[in-house]
């Protein structure tokens, strides 16, 4: 990687590669550790749009795209009038912490806002038969919800979560209960969930998704879906959420015990 020097003061600055993908990750990453090490600091402003194109020789549109990467880490701020501002030395992390238990996940979800987009009904289809468990055929009914923490107006996740009919109540209820939609399951239809499946895959982020989500596409993003059953095996719900890397990490926390102890 070559160096050039800044407005004459010989700092080192690596050239931003001539990938067109890598472009503004590369300056994102560069400017992520300007701010950590306090070259700008928070409350300052930092450079113009054209004063960082001219510094780093690049496009407009890479120099924007690495501002936007640092506002969805919650680095800076942009401000009417003013510019862009450091809002924070570090980047914003959303930890859901070691959910091993239905209490956990209750106590995660109530420390969070839902909104549900829209609602509509679906049969059961091969694929979602093959993802989910679905038997196909079977009617289901589906919320678009996005999910948002406390406070903050960019959501933190979007999710599809999917009932059966005899319990599309409860999606109603989901903007004002503050409470996972199974819960509501369980308290108005006499339901008890005993068992959750999950599994978390890496994804990128199509443009929908990321438009939903105000987020950029190709972003890195965990998709995590769950699948609730009853006592008898059956799927009383699914939910499949995103989650923008920037804005979540999944924390899970392993008791290591020795084989070889013996009971007392």
């Amino acid at each position: 990687m070559s160096s050039k020097p800044v407005n004459g003061q010989g700092l080192p600055i690596p050239q931003i590669g001539p990938r067109p993908t890598s472009r503004y990750s590369t300056l994102a990453r560069h400017l992520t550790e300007q701010i950590e090490s306090g070259r700008y600091k928070v409350g300052h402003k930092m450079p113009t749009e054209a004063e960082l194109q001219q510094r780093y020789d690049v496009s407009r549109h890479t120099v924007r795209e690495a501002l936007r990467d640092l506002k969805g880490q919650g680095l800076v701020v942009a401000r009417a009038g003013v510019g862009t501002v450091v809002r924070a030395r570090a980047p914003r992390m959303r930890f859901m912490q070691g959910v091993g238990t239905l209490r956990e996940l209750i106590q995660f979800v109530e420390a969070t806002r839902m909104r549900v987009l829209k609602t509509r009904q679906l049969i059961a289809d091969d694929a979602m038969s093959a993802r989910f468990g679905m038997k196909p055929g079977g009617q289901w009914h589906e919320a678009s919800v996005l999910r948002f923490l406390p406070d903050e107006s960019v959501p933190v996740a979007s999710m599809l979560i999917y009932v059966r009919p005899e319990h599309a109540d409860v999606l109603g209820m989901v903007d004002s209960a503050h409470a996972p939609v199974f819960s509501l399951i369980e308290r108005l239809h006499g339901v008890r969930i005993c068992e959750v499946g999950q599994q978390i895959a890496a994804v990128a982020l199509t443009p929908p998704q990321a438009r939903a989500l105000k987020a950029r596409a190709g972003a890195p993003a965990l998709d995590i879906t769950r699948r609730y059953t009853d006592a008898q095996d059956r799927i009383v719900m699914v939910s499949v959420g995103l989650y923008p890397s920037d804005r979540f990490s999944h924390n899970t926390k392993f008791r290591i015990q020795n084989e070889d102890a013996k009971e007392i």
